[in-house]
């Protein structure tokens, strides 16, 4: 799947440019070889291709305002490369064994949740889900990085395609439906 992400990204990228500039222009640049070499450095792991083709498209965004750089659905900002180890440790700190050693939390909603990629060696290897700060694994999830920006891309021109699932998976229903709304130039999300 090499190359989906990019592809996706630069799709992204351009629907951001006509659609949401505000959102478009909160992202960093790329992130070079250096930054990921010390990100996987800090997490002591070598980091999933998907994650580091992202980071190769755009590093994230350092904002810190709440409202335009909620690029993800249902609602998260893609972290800066270099912010992901030591929120992914602090997390691992806070939560002790409810934290898997082979999570990366990559998303922030800037509330104590996070989006975290599932880097165990077996399935659901490569799995993105919502993590929060008082239940855990919850609410939506995909198959991988690739499966969330291909929604994420249907979902910003108009198509219905449904590849997130929910967690637990003996949840009694599907997902809410997600709506991008775009408000003065940003990309925002609504669910239901």
């Amino acid at each position: 799947m090499s190359g989906d992400v990019t592809s996706l990204s630069t799709q992204i990228a351009g629907w951001l440019r006509e659609n949401a500039p505000l959102t478009f222009e909160k992202l960093n640049p790329p992130a070079d070889e250096p930054a990921l070499a010390e990100l996987a450095s800090a997490l002591n792991t070598e980091l999933p291709a998907d994650l580091s083709e992202l980071l190769r498209n755009f590093d994230g965004s350092d904002a810190r305002d709440v409202t335009g750089v909620i690029l993800l659905p249902p609602g998260y900002q893609v972290m800066a490369s270099s912010e992901i180890a030591s929120d992914t440790r602090q997390r691992a700190s806070i939560w002790g064994d409810a934290w898997q050693p082979t999570w990366i939390a990559f998303g922030n909603d800037l509330c104590g949740g996070c989006l975290v990629l599932d880097t165990g060696p077996q399935p659901p290897y490569g799995r993105i889900f919502q993590f929060d700060e008082i239940d855990g694994p919850f609410g939506f999830a995909w198959g991988s990085l690739t499966d969330l920006l291909t929604e994420m891309l249907a979902l910003v021109e108009g198509r219905a395609v449904r590849l997130a699932h929910r967690i637990p998976y003996d949840y009694p229903r599907a997902p809410d439906p997600l709506k991008p709304v775009v408000q003065n130039g940003e990309l925002e999300w609504e669910v239901g």
